[in-house]
């Protein structure tokens, strides 16, 4: 049994595998991974890409459309289920977010 137990568990780890973060040091990935603040993790909801899930939007689609002062309006004042991060993030700090997104979502990097 203890043996089953272990293979699952194996299995489980083998699939849990840390996804590689393109252009990592970026100042833009540094705070939408949590590496700035601990408590702001954008990849949580958004993926680690900005592909979007379940629970948020595609940051990939909506960051080709929308403007840089919209964008910052967002995450700092929040939408829908997202909550409002203007005290913590700078506004420099969000344009980096939407650079770092643009600039991993190109043939550029």
């Amino acid at each position: 049994m203890k043996s089953l137990f272990f293979s699952i568990v194996f299995l489980f780890l083998l699939g849990c595998e840390a996804k590689e973060i393109p252009l990592a040091d970026h100042p833009g990935a540094q705070v939408y991974h949590g590496k700035v603040r601990a408590d702001v993790r954008c990849y949580r909801c958004h993926g680690h890409t900005g592909e979007g899930s379940s629970r948020a939007p595609s940051l990939v689609k909506q960051g080709k459309t929308i403007p840089l002062p919209l964008f910052i309006k967002t995450v700092m004042n929040g939408r829908d289920r997202m909550p409002g991060f203007a005290s913590v993030l700078s506004e420099k700090e969000i344009a980096s977010v939407q650079d770092w997104l643009e600039k991993i979502n190109t043939n550029d990097h």
